[in-house]
């Protein structure tokens, strides 16, 4: 399946924007006696977020039995990562992966109630950090559409968490949910900087695969999904930059360009580590180049890949031609579709 082609995600299904159910709700719970919630204490830059998921009830139970009464946002988000993350190896325990299902969807149903998609400060590179621990699952159900089947079944309210015939955990939800989280973590630079890292190491497994013989769908297939991947970054980018200044974007990008260049460590050996290669050799040289590097990622990646694999550039010259033909308007649309089906208007303007 080719960009052009790639599928809508999916509506957003799990439930509706409610101001008049959240004003019900509160009017409940000041009936109740605010004490029966829990309460997450404030910090001076924590949005409605973080209150927000400190008492949902599948958060409560995916902490338990930590106390998390007192709890600030810096403190739930530690609490979170310590719940969700994997030991460093990628590969989650289904609680785990339990814990990252309910958080984006606790999200997502906070996002529909409030009709906007941001997250308290303190939250945003927490949840950056998981998601990019999660980027196997986030990049096959974006754009690994004939991988991503078993994602669609299995991301419903009656669904969850499974392992596969080769006994890995993967983690559905819904793909306007994901996107949406994905977006309101990228006000943050360095936020921005780690999905951008780790969506680009799983594209450069993609590209990894195409050999020096390769030809036809085992060309436009990889190709296709790493420009829709990182299309859809770049819309997100896009959306940040319409809502700041000119010196504030500027600096936005200043400090997403830096993220790139944190904790990369040495270019492996092609022949070792192919993804890892085209990913820190595309990293290195967009430090060394700014912001307008990562406008030409997918341009770049496929050229290193050409060049360790001993293939022309021509070889590879109509594949990449047609999918970032294509790549920036499929993310720009995907993105608009998930913030309209919350009640929220798209800032930058559509392409």
């Amino acid at each position: 399946m080719t960009n052009s082609q790639a599928p809508s995600v999916r509506s957003g299904s799990r439930r509706p924007p409610a101001r008049v159910l959240a004003a019900v709700a509160a009017a409940v719970v000041l009936a109740a006696g605010v004490g029966t919630w829990l309460v997450v204490r404030s910090d001076s830059d924590a949005r409605p977020s973080c209150a927000t998921v400190g008492k949902d009830a599948r958060i409560q139970k995916d902490l338990a039995p930590g106390d998390t009464k007192d709890m600030n946002c810096r403190e739930l988000a530690a609490a979170l990562k310590k719940a969700a993350a994997s030991d460093g190896s990628g590969r989650h325990t289904l609680a785990q992966a339990g814990v990252m299902r309910d958080l984006i969807n606790t999200l997502d149903d906070d996002f529909r109630d409030r009709a906007r998609a941001d997250i308290a400060a303190p939250l945003r590179e927490t949840v950056a950090e998981l998601l990019a621990d999660y980027s196997t699952d986030m990049h096959t159900m974006l754009v690994r559409y004939a991988d991503s089947t078993a994602y669609l079944r299995h991301a419903g309210p009656n669904g969850g968490p499974w392992r596969d015939e080769q006994g890995v955990v993967r983690m559905p939800v819904d793909n306007q949910s994901l996107i949406l989280v994905m977006r309101a973590v990228c006000d943050d630079p360095a936020a921005y900087a780690t999905l951008r890292k780790a969506e680009s190491v799983r594209s450069a497994e993609d590209l990894a695969r195409i050999t020096k013989t390769s030809a036809g769908e085992l060309v436009t297939a990889p190709v296709g999904a790493t420009a829709t991947a990182l299309g859809l970054l770049d819309a997100m980018a896009d959306e940040v930059l319409a809502s700041r200044s000119k010196s504030d974007g500027a600096q936005w990008k200043a400090d997403v360009v830096k993220g790139l260049s944190d904790g990369g460590g040495e270019v492996p050996p092609f022949s070792a580590d192919p993804a890892g290669h085209i990913a820190r050799t595309w990293e290195r040289g967009a430090v060394g180049r700014g912001y307008p590097a990562l406008l030409g990622q997918t341009r770049d990646m496929v050229g290193i890949l050409a060049q360790a694999r001993g293939r022309t550039d021509e070889s590879l010259a109509e594949p990449l031609r047609e999918a970032t033909a294509s790549s920036g308007r499929v993310g720009r649309g995907w993105l608009d579709e998930a913030l309209i089906n919350i009640g929220s208007r798209p800032r930058s303007p559509r392409l």
